[in-house]
């Protein structure tokens, strides 16, 4: 329902999502999606935050393609879709808790493998596309988890960060687009909802905003040690909600 309490809610969420989200390119779903479901149902949820995704990758979607010109992005649309359809498939199948404890468990390996020196042997620009559209887009159908595989991918490459964020931005509007017409199709997306996330949208931009200035002011270094720790916590939360889910089965 659309009332002065939600919107300045959903705001204050927003806001400090959107700041982790501008910083680190990723992560504004699993900052907000837990608040948030305090306010709307699971299923307006899942719908808020794409939406909100979704401006903000429209909104960036100018800039990142400048910075990441030439890159084959059609390759990661391609496979960011053929991933979304698998994930949505295993969905269907298996049991989401299980899903997530498994995948929160890779990211934290894998963060640690990062962390003592592990690179992934990717040699080519399209070959990082293809399992980064491929592998994000997997976990976008299966949680609604979207930046993790890609941030994965991209800090083994010692991405630097302006790259890092723009390759990013631009997956996640690829795969929210995708999930948006799932949504559309199966008739989850209503008029409440939908004005909720515009009445977000100055939040968004100002925390946006806060994100961008933090990230012109540290190092690549650093940029990359602040990405493993919010891994780390994505994967500790994923695990939470895993477990959560199968104890209360």
């Amino acid at each position: 329902m659309v009332t002065a309490g939600n919107i300045i809610a959903l705001s204050l969420i927003i806001f400090f999502a959107s700041v982790v989200r501008g910083f680190t390119g990723f992560g504004l779903a699993l900052v907000a999606v837990p608040l948030i479901q305090f306010l709307l149902p699971v299923s307006d949820t899942a719908v808020f935050i794409a939406m909100i995704n979704a401006i903000f990758s429209l909104l960036y979607y100018r800039r990142s393609r400048e910075i990441v010109k030439g890159q084959p992005l059609g390759t990661m649309a391609l496979w960011t879709g053929v991933g979304v359809a698998a994930g949505t498939v295993i969905l269907k199948y298996v049991n989401p808790a299980y899903i997530q404890l498994i995948w929160g468990l890779l990211i934290i390996f894998i963060v640690i493998a990062l962390v003592r020196g592990f690179s992934f042997r990717i040699r080519s620009d399209r070959s990082a596309m293809t399992l980064s559209g491929l592998f994000g887009g997997v976990l976008a159908g299966a949680t609604g988890i979207t930046g993790p595989p890609v941030a994965i991918i991209l800090s083994s490459l010692k991405t630097p960060k302006d790259k890092f964020n723009a390759i990013i931005s631009i997956f996640i509007f690829f795969a929210v687009s995708y999930a948006l017409v799932f949504y559309l199709i199966s008739g989850l997306i209503r008029t409440d909802t939908a004005l909720l996330a515009l009445c977000s949208v100055p939040a968004l931009l100002a925390g946006l905003h806060t994100g961008d200035r933090l990230v012109a002011r540290i190092s690549q270094k650093t940029f990359t040690t602040i990405v493993y720790a919010v891994l780390v916590i994505m994967g500790l939360i994923t695990l939470f909600k895993g477990s959560k889910a199968l104890f209360n089965l």
